[in-house]
């Protein structure tokens, strides 16, 4: 199970917080897409996307490990 947000709450995000981008399916599957800066995203439709927060070496982190 993959814990994160839509990204349509990237807003929420520090510019500088990496993710996981992972397409979410009408099946609520999630595929990974990409990885990047919040700031860096650019996304045709947020709606379809869930962002998993990562470290910079690429480890998955919890909301509260996010950068402040």
């Amino acid at each position: 199970m993959i814990k994160g947000i839509l990204a349509t709450e990237a807003h929420k995000l520090p510019p500088e917080q990496w993710v996981n981008i992972y397409e979410i399916a009408l099946t609520g599957d999630a595929e990974f897409y990409d990885c990047c800066q919040v700031a860096e995203l650019k996304l045709d439709e947020p709606s379809e996307y869930g962002l998993g927060l990562i470290d910079k070496e690429g480890r998955v982190i919890s909301q509260g490990e996010a950068v402040k």
